[in-house]
Formats: C-alpha cells, sequence, structure tokens
C-alpha cells in the first residue's frame, strides 16, 4: 500500500535519504498515527546505540551506485538498456541523491565544455577566414 511504510523506509527518513513525495506523506502521516511515530522512534534509537540494518549499511556507503565515469556514460546513451534501465530506476523511483547530485553536475559540465568547444570553433572559424579569403583571391 501507498501510505504503509518499510522499517528501510522510515530509516533513509531520518537519514535524509527518502525520496521527497514519500517523505511528505510520511510526515503528514507522523502527526496522527502514534504506532508510526513508536516505530520511528525505535529505529532512532537502534540507529543511536549502534545497531545498523543491511539496507542502512547500504545505503550508507551507496553500495548501488554506479560511478560518475557510468553515469556520463548514461548521458551519452552509451550503456546498454539494462544499464539504462538500472540508472533510471535508481534515480527517479529510489530518488539516490547522490546520484541525483552527481548526475546534475555532469550535465552542467557537459553544459560548459559544449559552451568553451562552440567558443573555440568560433574562434578558429573567424581567425581563418581572412587566410581562406587570400587565398581565394589568388586563384
Amino acid at each position: 500500500m501507498l501510505n504503509q511504510f518499510s522499517d528501510s523506509e522510515l530509516s533513509a527518513y531520518l537519514e535524509e535519504d527518502l525520496d521527497a513525495d514519500r517523505a511528505s506523506i510520511l510526515e503528514e502521516m507522523l502527526v496522527a498515527d502514534t504506532g508510526l511515530q513508536h516505530r520511528l522512534q525505535r529505529i532512532r534509537q537502534q540507529i543511536a546505540v549502534g545497531e545498523h540494518s543491511l539496507g542502512a549499511i547500504w545505503r550508507q556507503h551507496n553500495l548501488s551506485c554506479p560511478t560518475r565515469e557510468v553515469l556520463g556514460g548514461y548521458l551519452l546513451g552509451i550503456l546498454s538498456d539494462e544499464q539504462n534501465l538500472f540508472i533510471k530506476t535508481h534515480i527517479e523511483t529510489r530518488g539516490c541523491l547522490t546520484c541525483q547530485a552527481n548526475l546534475t553536475d555532469l550535465k552542467e559540465q557537459q553544459t560548459q565544455n559544449q559552451e568553451k568547444l562552440t567558443a573555440r570553433t568560433t574562434r578558429y572559424y573567424k581567425s581563418s577566414i581572412g587566410h581562406f579569403s587570400q587565398h581565394r583571391d589568388k586563384d
């Protein structure tokens, strides 16, 4: 059910790693649901004393996150369909904030590199116009 939260989602919420839409729903439910409040408090205490679930450790160390090189391949469209699907699911469905930030950074770098390339090409073209027109006049 959409409004049911697993312990791993509650743990992700405490680590500020839960998708924003799900976090919003959870916060609304916490106001009226004392059972959910108690579960969240229990998980908070487990984290405080060092009890970590496998899922929490997995998220904390970003074990399922693709590298920046793989994310770059995703932006360039050179990955296999399976890799593209995994990354899309990881970023859009799971809502991995680390990968979203990396992807945003890579997109900005890509835009900056394209702007530099365009400026360089324009500069080369402008500096070559006189050279080519002189050769054309001699012919």
